[in-house]
């Protein structure tokens, strides 16, 4: 038994002896110098690793390959490897470009304080005055695409009419014409007038009859003159149409008186209630 292990290190040194003579057979001028070349680059790796405490994120590492991050990491520097192969001078520029002009919108905005208006912007959305506004933005853009010169100058001109009108009522007492039909509703004469008017109307078709009757009766006289004496006085008197006339002018003598009458009272009733009212 003795003998059996006393033998086994023989036989083990024996076959690392051989291994090791092998290997030195095997080896060549350009595998010691890969070997060489090898050993050096892990001893500075290995110095670069102490000198850097890279030993300290060997625990993070480890973790972040059991959790999966550090394929993520990798699939987004693919990703990011990919972008840039992709991008041209061209894509760069202009995003470039975008992105200096979204720095100067952003500038802009802090500058003039936009940012205070966005609640109010946001109640708008969300009462939707924001979307009436751009609906009426929408027709007005409309209307002025409709517009051509002449209606432009139509229209300016009417504002100018309207404009000086409004100048010469002001001048011309529109404020004191304004003052007097308040008064005259105040007293109730405003309503008397508009209850008269259709009466007045009428009234004014009779006068402009009888203007009528006295032009015709002045022109026939001047081409037919009457004649003298007691037989055309006579003639005249026995004509039937004369008595009509003087009956009617009798007639509207006490029509007249009447009214006269009539019309007196009632101004002193409207002057009763004018000293009344002040």
């Amino acid at each position: 038994m003795n003998t059996e292990i006393k033998g086994e290190p023989c036989s083990m040194n024996n076959e690392v002896e051989r291994l090791i003579s092998a290997a030195r057979d095997s080896m060549n001028d350009e595998m010691v110098g890969r070997l060489a070349g090898t050993a050096a680059e892990a001893m500075d790796l290995a110095d670069q690793i102490v000198r850097s405490r890279l030993s300290k994120a060997v625990p993070v590492i480890a973790e972040m390959v059991n959790n999966g991050d550090l394929d993520r990491l990798a699939q987004l520097a693919r990703i990011y490897h990919s972008a840039q192969d992709s991008l041209n001078d061209e894509i760069v520029g202009r995003l470039s470009e975008t992105l200096g002009s979204g720095l100067s919108l952003l500038d802009q905005v802090n500058r003039s304080g936009l940012d205070k208006a966005l609640p109010t912007i946001s109640r708008m959305v969300a009462d939707g005055d924001l979307e009436r506004l751009a609906q009426l933005a929408r027709v007005y853009g409309s209307a002025q695409d409709a517009l051509s010169d002449e209606m432009v100058g139509r229209l300016a001109e009417t504002v100018g009419e309207s404009l000086s009108l409004l100048d010469r009522l002001n001048r011309g007492g529109a404020g004191r014409l304004v003052e007097m039909l308040e008064r005259l509703e105040s007293t109730g004469a405003l309503e008397k007038i508009a209850n008269s008017l259709p009466g007045l109307l009428d009234r004014l078709d009779m006068v402009t009859g009888l203007l009528g009757c006295l032009e015709e009766v002045s022109e026939e006289s001047r081409e037919k003159p009457a004649a003298g004496g007691i037989r055309g006085l006579w003639k005249i008197m026995m004509d039937e149409r004369t008595v009509q006339t003087l009956q009617f002018l009798v007639t509207f003598g006490h029509q007249m008186q009447e009214h006269c009458v009539k019309r007196g009272g009632f101004n002193d009733q409207v002057q009763k209630a004018q000293h009344d009212a002040a």
